[in-house]
C-alpha cells in the first residue's frame, strides 16, 4: 500500500522503457527480417512528435485535477453548490472556452473513487520523469542491472513501510525535482538526445 498520489508512478515509469532504442532492440523488429530494428532517427522523431500535444494534454489534466479538488474541498454547510457552474468556470480558465450549456461534470468518471486525488496522474508523471534520470545517466541506460535492482530495493519493495518521498530520494540520491518533467514536456532546458542503453544494432 502506498499513498494515492504515488500509486500511478510505477506504471508511468514503466512506459519510459518502450521509448528507448536499447530496450526496443531486444524485441521490436521487422517480422520479415529480425535483424532490422527500428531506426534511431524514427524513435527520435516519435519522441519529438509527443511534444506537439503535451501542452493541451496537461492543461486538460490540470483542469480536471482543479475541478476534482474544488468539488471535494471545504464547503459551507447547508449552502447550495452549483457543480456545473464550478466546473465550467474552471474549465474555461484552465482548459478552453466552454459552451454555457455544457455539463462536463455530469460525466466526469473520476469524480468519485479518486476523490480529490485526480492530480495524482500528473504528479505521477512528474515522479516518473525524475526517476528516469537515474537510468538515463546509468552506464547501461534503461537496461542497467544495478539501476534496476536499486529501483526495486529502494523504491518498490519498501511500499508504505516508510514515507514514499524518502524512498524516491534514496533511489535518486538527491532531493526530488520537477525539472526533468518540465524538460520532458518541452518547458525549460531540454535534455540532450541520447540513445540511452546499449543497442543490439551496430552504430
Amino acid at each position: 500500500s502506498v499513498p494515492r498520489d504515488f500509486v500511478e508512478a510505477p506504471s508511468q515509469m514503466l512506459q519510459a522503457w518502450v521509448w528507448e532504442k536499447g530496450v526496443l532492440d531486444t524485441f521490436a523488429a521487422d517480422y520479415r527480417d529480425p535483424s532490422k530494428k527500428i531506426p534511431a532517427e524514427l524513435i527520435e522523431k516519435m519522441k519529438e512528435a509527443r511534444l506537439a500535444t503535451e501542452g493541451m494534454r496537461y492543461r486538460r489534466q490540470f483542469a480536471f485535477a482543479s475541478l476534482d479538488l474544488a468539488l471535494h474541498g471545504p464547503h459551507e454547510d447547508g449552502t447550495p453548490h452549483d457543480c456545473v457552474k464550478v466546473s465550467n468556470a474552471i474549465l474555461e480558465k484552465v482548459l478552453l472556452p466552454i459552451e454555457p450549456q455544457t455539463a462536463f461534470v455530469a460525466y466526469f468518471g473520476h469524480i468519485t473513487g479518486y476523490d480529490a486525488g485526480y492530480y495524482g496522474y500528473a504528479w505521477a508523471d512528474a515522479i516518473a520523469a525524475d526517476l528516469a534520470t537515474v537510468f538515463e545517466k546509468a552506464p547501461g541506460g534503461y537496461l542497467d542491472n544495478e539501476a534496476g535492482i536499486r529501483l526495486r530495493h529502494d523504491l518498490y519493495e519498501p511500499g508504505s513501510s516508510r514515507e514514499v518521498t524518502q524512498s524516491i530520494e534514496k533511489f535518486l540520491g538527491r532531493k526530488q525535482s520537477v525539472e526533468p518533467f518540465l524538460a520532458k514536456i518541452g518547458i525549460g532546458p531540454q535534455k540532450k538526445k541520447s540513445g540511452a542503453g546499449p543497442s543490439q544494432e551496430s552504430r
